[in-house]
């Protein structure tokens, strides 16, 4: 992931007070969850990429209060942080990785999710393929980000977007099909940044 990780580390013991929870990142997992019971999803084994400390996890787990959750975040500080917050509690596992390199078996998860994170990451193309390689066939991948195309125009003239790398929709479908996936669905959730959400599902032969 390219995002700068000192700013994340920073962030991390107020993360989860931040006005962006209730402003942003809530509607986007309520979109992401609400997406995935939309395709009639029931999953055991569930995988956030970006976590951060483990809201969208909260989440989902309680919808599928059995399920397995699973955090992968570069960030040292937001991992500590989702395991104090969720210790003892046997669904939740974190590790700190990269999105291009997960530490987990393959066929693992029956659903992925990543939210609001898919722009930081550095090398997109392989992520994706990491985690096709992780879900079972027909699992589920659900992706959530901004789409910007003001910022993707003016990105060569400022210095702070060398860490985001904002795609729009056409390449994300590309890169999705290219990586294992074939689009189930697409839609936009949220006017202010035109925020954009796809479910995809494992092809059988990835």
């Amino acid at each position: 992931m390219r995002g700068d990780p000192g700013f994340f580390n920073r962030w991390a013991p107020s993360y989860d007070r931040s006005f962006l929870q209730r402003l942003m990142f809530v509607p986007t997992h309520d979109a992401v969850l609400n997406a995935l019971a939309a395709v009639g999803a029931a999953p055991h084994d569930i995988l956030d990429v970006g976590c951060g400390t483990g809201r969208l996890l909260e989440s989902a787990g309680r919808r599928w209060p059995e399920a397995r959750l699973v955090g992968i975040d570069p960030s040292d500080a937001m991992i500590a942080q989702a395991e104090r917050k969720h210790q003892g509690d046997a669904r939740f596992l974190f590790k700190r990785s990269d999105a291009s390199v997960l530490p987990l078996d393959s066929s693992s998860f029956d659903v992925a999710f990543t939210t609001m994170s898919f722009h930081h990451w550095t090398d997109q193309a392989t992520a994706i393929r990491e985690i096709a390689r992780v879900l079972r066939p027909a699992g589920h991948f659900v992706l959530a980000d901004p789409d910007m195309p003001f910022l993707r125009l003016v990105r060569p003239f400022l210095r702070w977007t060398d860490h985001v790398n904002l795609q729009d929709p056409e390449a994300i479908r590309q890169l999705l099909e290219q990586g294992g996936f074939s689009v189930v669905s697409f839609r936009r959730y949220w006017r202010v940044t035109r925020n954009q959400l796809f479910v995809a599902r494992k092809q059988e032969s990835a």
